[in-house]
């Protein structure tokens, strides 16, 4: 599990591994699940934003997106999620990766593939 190294991200894995601890002293079938569906967190340097460019790119464009959208309005719970299912129909379609190593073939691997299977 990659996450940027935020302190609740770090205090998260804390937390987890005094459950994970918790877990160990219990029974033998907890035991046995817990060693082998273990994880493992793997940060980033501290203040290196740039190491995880894709995600974060992702997270500045949703933030970007909502402050230029709110503003100083007070939306109801229903708006926030009004709101957030047109930034993702926004972000969906946008391109992670090319499809395939020729440059002339212009598809690229997008979220909603990951999502639905196809390009939107």
């Amino acid at each position: 599990m990659y996450c940027d190294n935020a302190t609740n991200f770090a205090g998260a894995e804390s937390k987890l591994r005094e459950l994970r601890e918790a877990f160990l002293v219990q029974e033998e079938e907890i035991l046995q699940y817990a060693t082998d569906e273990g994880f493992i967190f793997a940060f980033i340097p501290p203040r290196a934003p740039h190491f995880d460019g894709l995600w974060e790119a992702a997270v500045e464009s949703v933030k970007h997106l909502l402050v230029r959208a709110i503003v100083n309005a007070l939306l109801t719970a229903e708006e926030t999620a009004m709101l957030l299912v047109e930034i993702e129909t926004l972000l969906n379609p946008r391109p992670l990766a090319p499809l395939s190593n020729n440059p002339n073939d212009g598809e690229a691997l997008t979220p909603a593939h990951l999502l639905i299977g196809f390009p939107l």
